[in-house]
């Protein structure tokens, strides 16, 4: 005596409708996870360059600086500029007030000068990974992360990393509902 060892019609439709039924449970929780991914990598660069302000602080205190410095030495190239707390606004800045950078591409050139093997950052292009924004009395720096496909700006961009040189702080924050709004 012979059997077939093959699926008979009904087997097919019940393990076809599972399948069915779980890539419909599966499908909208793995669209959900490039924006997860988006996120968690924001907020690995968002910890590097918090670790990089801070250590920049702690160069500046251990330096003894009672004020404002122009090319600190012992960080990077030795060309980072603080403010009088001693948190990084600038490369090469050159004499003057505590805002971030001498204009709009500060931002640019501080990432670039504190962060090593930093993604791409422009402020004045969507074509990298980031794109910068100098607000608040040019004093805070936002850096809206474009890779997503996002053309928000500093107040609607949906993740952003934003630091602001007058206490030191780094944090992610956006539109996207998974994060805290800027």
């Amino acid at each position: 005596m012979r059997y077939n060892q093959a699926f008979t019609l009904i087997e097919l439709i019940i393990t076809l409708l599972l399948v069915g039924i779980l890539a419909a449970f599966a499908l909208p929780r793995f669209s959900d996870l490039s924006e997860d991914a988006a996120i968690a990598k924001a907020e690995g660069v968002a910890g590097s360059l918090r670790s990089a302000v801070n250590t920049v602080k702690v160069i500046f205190l251990s330096q003894s600086h009672p004020s404002r410095v122009q090319n600190l030495q012992g960080y990077g190239n030795d060309n980072v500029d603080t403010n009088n707390q001693g948190y990084p606004i600038g490369i090469d800045k050159g004499n003057g007030n505590e805002n971030i950078g001498q204009n709009n591409k500060g931002c640019d050139e501080l990432w670039d000068g504190i962060l090593v093997n930093s993604p791409t950052s422009a402020f004045n292009s969507n074509n990298q990974d980031y794109r910068s924004y100098r607000h608040t009395s040019s004093k805070v720096c936002s850096y809206v992360y474009r890779r997503n496909g996002d053309n928000g700006n500093q107040n609607t961009g949906q993740i952003i990393i934003k630091y602001d040189s007058r206490d030191g702080t780094v944090v992610v924050c956006g539109q996207s509902s998974k994060l805290p709004a800027c």
